[in-house]
């Protein structure tokens, strides 16, 4: 008679046990126009916290523009009131992996003439 109370309730007990959340990721583009010689925010701020299941901050930021050469990427934390550069890359991407916090990416143009640029952040949220 006991084994039939208990089972039931060991059944319950197994089936209301939390189950971790998965980490969503989001994906999102951005466009527009890169002065020249301007460090300029092109995507966010954004923060990534542990609400949602996620183990740490990743970062995966790529952008193209209309030619010449290719402005330099940067992913960047905020500190207090300043930012951080935490993922630099003179190519069509950038990464980083790393703790909790609010980012946003960036790009500078070395050119002398303004750019026209296009990309796509996807971040773990």
């Amino acid at each position: 008679m006991k084994c039939l109370i208990a089972l039931p309730c060991l059944a319950l007990m197994l089936l209301s046990a939390q189950v971790p959340a998965l980490c969503l990721y989001i994906s999102d583009s951005y466009s527009g126009l890169l002065p020249p010689g301007v460090e300029t925010t092109v995507y966010g701020p954004f923060a990534i916290t542990s609400a949602n299941g996620c183990a740490g901050a990743t970062i995966d930021a790529s952008a193209s523009t209309g030619g010449g050469r290719a402005p330099q990427l940067i992913i960047q934390k905020q500190l207090g009131a300043s930012w951080q550069s935490v993922a630099t890359s003179f190519g069509s991407s950038a990464s980083y992996s790393g703790s909790f916090g609010t980012y946003r990416v960036a790009m500078f143009n070395s050119d002398p003439d303004v750019k026209s640029y296009s990309g796509i952040a996807k971040y773990g949220r």
